[in-house]
């Protein structure tokens, strides 16, 4: 099975989670780079903004109020996380990890219980929205590890009717992917395409995940550490912890190591 007819669950790059200290300001960053990206009203002591470029987005994300966050349904889905979310927001940001869009989060739930994952679902339909979505998370998995979701209706209904004006601007670059830095990117690379359901691609070091290819590189992070953009001359640059760059800096490096 090649990474163009993946599993029934169809797995698609959906969103990364980049935890900033102050989202107004991340969001200013990311447009002065050439990312143009917006920030949010804040809900239920969160409060995130976005670099959307169509059904795929880059989310900022920050806490602004603990007590409120962490009695929310966002806040229980994170609970696992908040550690290693506090560490990266206090050393200035960073990558926390990534969504897959699936077609039926519970199957792929099942699917991943089944070769010995656990796996914890969970709701989500915030108070007057016609959008809800439902999470699988792994537990237990590499902190760069993804999680999946599935929405009602599906995301490109969402993107049609229920998206602001002006929240979708891709501006003059597209996302190619993401770089995990991590001690072996082969066994890395073979892990996550194990639980995406999608069998190798030309290198052992990239998984081919449909919308957002996951390009591995050798070093000690274990961490999401670059977005990798294609079109209009990409931007090299750090914005809060993460790294914005060409795709072909990264293949570059991978070639360099071989």
């Amino acid at each position: 099975m090649s990474p163009e007819s993946p599993l029934p669950e169809q797995p698609e790059f959906d969103h990364l989670v980049h935890c900033v200290p102050d989202v107004e300001a991340a969001a200013l960053a990311y447009t002065r780079t050439g990312l143009p990206a917006h920030a949010n009203p804040e809900y239920r002591g969160y409060r995130n903004g976005a670099w959307r470029l169509d059904t795929r987005y880059i989310e900022l994300s920050s806490v602004v109020d603990r007590a409120a966050f962490l009695d929310s349904p966002y806040g229980r889905a994170m609970r696992t996380w908040q550690p290693r979310y506090d560490e990266l927001v206090a050393r200035g940001g960073g990558a926390l990890n990534f969504c897959v869009h699936v077609t039926d989060a519970d199957a792929t739930a099942e699917r991943l219980r089944a070769q010995g994952h656990t796996v914890e679902v969970l709701g989500f339909a915030p108070e007057g929205s016609p959008v809800s979505f439902r999470e699988a998370i792994p537990r237990n998995v590499p902190p760069w590890a993804p999680f999946f979701v599935t929405y009602t209706p599906d995301r490109h209904t969402i993107l049609a009717r229920y998206t602001a004006p002006g929240r979708v601007n891709r501006g003059p670059h597209d996302l190619a992917g993401l770089l995990v830095e991590t001690p072996d990117p082969a066994a890395s690379a073979a892990w996550l395409g194990t639980l995406l359901g999608l069998a190798p691609g030309t290198s052992p070091t990239v998984v081919e995940l449909p919308l957002g290819a996951v390009h591995f590189t050798e070093g000690p992070a274990d961490a999401i550490t670059a977005l990798l953009l294609s079109e209009g001359a990409p931007p090299t640059a750090v914005i809060d912890g993460l790294t914005v760059r060409p795709l072909g800096s990264a293949t570059d490096q991978a070639r360099s190591k071989s």
